[in-house]
């Protein structure tokens, strides 16, 4: 296992997050929903990897959808999974007024990323089953009302999966030019 800091593993996320197909400000929050499943000692890694490699099987939640969320209907799930970090932007974004009741969301793709994204939030998901689920149902309340998760330090994560994850990383990189390396000052001649 590799040992990473905190913040190496919410800039890697968020690099590979974007490199997946994600735009930068969602790809920033999954940096931090990252490093939020690693200060619990979750498999962040597993669970980016998992993320990048199906976000672009992901349905958005639509406007009925979100609707039916706001006025405290039940939730009507669509065949393809919900794209959980597109869901927790909503919720952020336009916080559901609560209160004591709870909101149902079915069909959720990878939950532990909408989990992880609300961490910081009034809000908290309650999920049973694999924390690595590819899908599942959510329940999610005020946090007022949620347990608050031990924190870690530190970010394991397996070689292998850093190989993959870097994949994706590298996917945001500029090319290397003649013209880029003198831009970052190695050009082809040293003067000095």
């Amino acid at each position: 296992m590799i040992d990473l800091s905190l913040n190496e593993a919410e800039t890697l996320a968020a690099k590979a997050a974007r490199g997946a197909g994600l735009s930068w400000g969602l790809a920033d929050e999954v940096g931090r929903a990252a490093r939020a499943i690693a200060m619990e000692g979750g498999n962040w890694s597993d669970a980016l990897l998992a993320l990048a490699n199906n976000v672009n099987e992901f349905d958005p939640p639509d406007i009925e959808r979100i609707a039916r969320w706001r006025g405290g209907e039940r939730d009507v799930p669509r065949p393809r999974r919900l794209c959980p970090v597109r869901t927790a932007a909503v919720l952020l974004d336009d916080p559901p007024n609560l209160g004591a009741a709870s909101l149902e969301i079915g069909h959720v793709g990878l939950p532990i990323w909408l989990d992880a994204m609300l961490k910081f939030s009034d809000l908290c998901v309650t999920r049973s089953g694999d924390p690595l689920a590819a899908v599942g149902d959510v329940t999610i309340r005020c946090r007022a009302r949620c347990p608050r998760p031990a924190i870690a330090s530190r970010a394991a994560i397996a070689p292998q999966t850093l190989a993959a994850i870097n994949a994706y990383a590298a996917r945001t990189y500029v090319p290397e030019s003649e013209r880029s390396r003198l831009r970052a000052g190695g050009g082809s001649v040293d003067d000095e």
